[in-house]
């Protein structure tokens, strides 16, 4: 039932709408004409008879920002993998326009200024991924947190294209000067870190995570505990992957490459300085390995062993670039 107060000000009258039903929070607004108050009053009443309404005070109330901090301060990107990323953006966020806008205002126009500065700093990827970011959020609000709101904003807003998947392997010489100068890095690890990531396609996080108790020796396979997805595997290693791992020493830590990821990535840009080569990532070592196998004769879910993709597709697509001059060579010699 609606109940509608006047009330007396200084300078003017205004109309205080209240809308009661049983279960549901008063709703109320203000109006400076009875008219207006008695329409929205009934419509609102309407809404409630069909069980077609949602009270969005709460989120007329609140910024982006308050969303953001109260995803980080709950803990909800820890549920993610890559968890540190996710609250690195958002703190990135929080120093952004777009974390001063209300969230029931928020608009396809807000997002596409936020667009326009961002892909200023980063790629159409990186912006993509902040856009997801807030998708997750406004989500997390709605679905977890009761907040409502007519839609998810951030659905209605397409995309950047993005560039196609690098291609870079190691060409021609590449392969033996890269190797002869991360022997000269002055790392003594450098050299068989990169010789085994070439041997089985493993990720860098996981390289740098690897122990000798996750190593069967006898069966020639590698434990690999934690991995990008989530899901642990077991991949199998090769003659040379067992010899480069016998011809280290063992440390008492268990450790197989005792490296930080920044330490590992200084020395990998002075031996590629040394070789002389350019455009080359340590990524790239996971494309050049794929490609490599394949060249071996093993097969599509043989490799997929190797690098972990659950579908063959970003594993032909991403991480697979054969020579065409190589297959022709197999041709010829199959007549």
């Amino acid at each position: 039932m609606a109940s509608i107060i006047k009330r007396k000000r200084k300078t003017k009258i205004t109309y205080l709408v209240f809308v009661r039903r049983k279960g549901v929070k008063a709703i109320s607004k203000s109006f400076i004409n009875k008219t207006d108050a008695k329409k929205w009053a009934r419509a609102v009443e309407r809404k409630l008879d069909t069980g077609d309404y949602s009270d969005y005070s709460e989120a007329s109330k609140l910024l982006l920002s308050d969303l953001f901090r109260r995803y980080i301060g709950e803990q909800k990107h820890k549920k993610k993998k890559s968890w540190k990323m996710y609250e690195f953006r958002c703190n990135i966020l929080l120093k952004d326009p777009i974390a001063d806008t209300n969230l029931l205002r928020l608009s396809s126009k807000h997002l596409a200024e936020f667009r326009d500065r961002k892909t200023k700093e980063v790629g159409p990827s990186t912006f993509n991924k902040y856009l997801s970011l807030i998708s997750v959020v406004i989500d997390t609000a709605m679905q977890d947190w009761g907040i409502y709101l007519p839609h998810n904003q951030c659905r209605l807003v397409k995309r950047e294209r993005e560039p196609n998947p690098r291609d870079r392997i190691l060409v021609r010489d590449e392969y033996s000067r890269l190797i002869e100068a991360c022997a000269l890095s002055g790392n003594k690890y450098l050299k068989n870190m990169v010789l085994f990531s070439i041997e089985t396609a493993i990720r860098v996080g996981e390289l740098l995570k690897m122990r000798y108790d996750h190593i069967n020796f006898d069966k020639f396979t590698l434990l690999i505990p934690e991995t990008k997805t989530g899901k642990p595997r077991t991949i199998p290693l090769s003659s040379k992957a067992i010899e480069i791992l016998q011809s280290m020493p063992r440390r008492l830590d268990g450790k197989i490459f005792p490296l930080t990821i920044d330490s590992l990535e200084h020395y990998f840009k002075i031996a590629k300085r040394k070789a002389k080569i350019n455009g080359f990532r340590w990524h790239d070592l996971r494309r050049h390995a794929c490609s490599m196998l394949f060249e071996k004769g093993l097969n599509v879910p043989e490799v997929q062993i190797f690098s972990g993709h659950a579908t063959p597709t970003i594993l032909l697509n991403t991480y697979t670039k054969l020579s065409a001059e190589k297959i022709a060579i197999k041709l010829k010699e199959r007549g």
